[in-house]
């Protein structure tokens, strides 16, 4: 606006093709990507999820027992089943949502998955947990 108001129409257009062509040597010469190496988590933190795994396995499986003994009860407006899908993806989303925060944690600030995530460009942290640790209970009934 400054530049069209003091030098014209012709001086603002040299500035935007300058600045543009100063962004592109920037970006051919420093840009940015992502590989697989940005979402490999280090041994503490693949432990760490598996530990996290493994307790909702275990909890899952005591989940399936009660059902299997007709021991679970019905939740509150939900039929049986209903209640054990319900059941089973509340631990299996916790577990998920644990492996991810541990993922997440373990990640450098100059990790480009990261670095894109907290700009707001482009995905979110569940993608990182994704990624990283676990995809997570696909739901069946709904």
């Amino acid at each position: 606006h400054t530049i069209v108001n003091e030098l014209g129409h012709t001086a603002a257009r040299d500035f935007l093709s300058g600045t543009q062509t100063v962004v592109n040597f920037w970006l051919l010469n420093h840009g940015f990507s992502i590989g697989i190496g940005d979402t490999i988590a280090d041994k503490e933190t693949m432990n760490s999820i598996t530990n996290i795994i493994s307790t909702a396995k275990s909890r899952v499986s005591d989940i399936i027992l009660a059902a299997q003994q007709d021991k679970l009860e019905c939740e509150p407006g939900m039929t049986i089943r209903e209640s054990f899908e319900a059941k089973v993806n509340q631990a299996l989303n916790k577990a998920r949502d644990d492996a991810g925060k541990k993922a997440q944690s373990s990640l450098r600030e100059d990790n480009n998955v990261k670095q894109m995530v907290v700009s707001g460009s482009k995905g979110s942290f569940i993608n990182i947990s994704q990624m990283s640790a676990c995809v997570g209970q696909q739901n069946v009934e709904g």
